[in-house]
């Protein structure tokens, strides 16, 4: 981007369209313009999605994007803002960037893979598994309030001794199996990519993971849009009677009206997850009303810490490319090729 302005980008600045507490007086003082969207409320409540008019409206002559909603950045919304150059995302996952438009248009996107977020998702993974199988999904408060103790229809488990199925190998999948090698289980794992398995991990296909698990725990993207969930009706009707399910990934990985279905009759023992579809759930969500399952609202990586170095990254990757510069946690290289690159 050597022929680009970059004084000029600098003065455009950045629309952060989800502001939280990031440190942004670190690009102020570095002379980078910072555009704050409307702020979040603390109440508690499902942050709203900006709409794509709003979002167009208020980063019209902005150079750059950054946030970490499920806010959805869409090609019309690229189209639209002709001075955008570059998107920061907060966290791992881009599915909610059209990044085959972004690639055309020559925007680059950067996100944020910063190690802790490896370790805090990993811990509330193995967390959801515990209070599955201590039975904390009825083992709760409510339940102490309506006069309720030790019920004989509903003991605890054990997690030593079972098998763990893990779906997918990568960051967080292996720091997930490398907590649970301790203690007792016998790990099975799948992932699409070929890969050396370290000790006492066994490597197997889908069908065969869900059919021998007793837990299984998902690690890998989201499908794309429009694409069937990888746990539909079939697959989720291959798991052991009574096995339970955890999904600290990407809620469109399970067909969420299959699960219930399941959940309900008995052939899956509980569900756990901290991802929906769509995000925030319905409040009449079927699965939300189920006494065998434990739900999170996204917050396995809702950390302070982890959200800091997740925005200091990203402002390093925002800075780098105002320079003129590609940053290192580029996600399309192909953008380089596109048409607004270099302008």
């Amino acid at each position: 981007m050597e022929n680009d302005d970059n004084h000029s980008l600098f003065e455009r600045g950045v629309y952060v369209y989800d502001p939280l507490d990031y440190p942004l007086d670190y690009l102020i003082e570095r002379g980078v313009k910072v555009t704050m969207g409307a702020p979040l409320a603390s109440t508690g409540k499902a942050r709203v999605k900006i709409p794509e008019s709003d979002l167009i409206s208020m980063a019209t002559g902005h150079a750059a994007l950054l946030g970490a909603s499920g806010t959805f950045i869409t090609r019309a919304v690229m189209e639209s803002l002709a001075d955008l150059r570059f998107i920061l995302k907060l966290g791992i996952g881009t599915e909610v960037i059209d990044m085959q438009a972004a690639s055309e248009l020559g925007i680059m996107v950067a996100n944020t893979p910063v190690d802790l977020e490896v370790d805090v998702v990993a811990e509330h993974a193995i967390a959801l598994m515990l209070g599955l199988l201590k039975r904390l999904d009825f083992y709760n408060t409510a339940w102490l309030r309506s006069g309720g103790w030790k019920d004989p229809e509903h003991m605890s488990g054990t997690l030593f001794g079972r098998t763990i199925g893990v779906v997918g190998f990568g960051h967080i999948g292996r720091a997930v199996t490398k907590r649970l090698a301790t203690w007792g289980v016998r790990i099975l794992v799948f992932d699409v990519k070929s890969f050396e398995p370290p000790a006492g991990v066994e490597v197997v296909d889908l069908d065969r993971l869900l059919a021998e698990s007793d837990l299984v725990t998902l690690h890998i993207p989201g499908v794309a849009a429009g694409q069937p969930p990888l746990l539909g009706e079939h697959r989720l009707s291959m798991m052991k009677k009574g096995a339970l399910l955890v999904n600290t990934a990407r809620g469109n990985l399970v067909d969420g009206g299959a699960l219930a279905e399941l959940l309900k009759s008995g052939h899956l023992g509980g569900a756990a997850f901290d991802v929906f579809n769509p995000e925030p759930p319905r409040p009449d969500d079927e699965l939300l009303s189920l006494e065998n399952v434990i739900a999170t609202p996204h917050v396995a990586a809702w950390n302070r810490d982890l959200r800091t170095a997740m925005a200091m990254l990203a402002f390093e990757n925002l800075l780098t490319m105002f320079e003129g510069g590609v940053p290192k946690n580029l996600v399309n290289p192909e953008s380089l090729k596109g048409k607004r690159y270099g302008r």
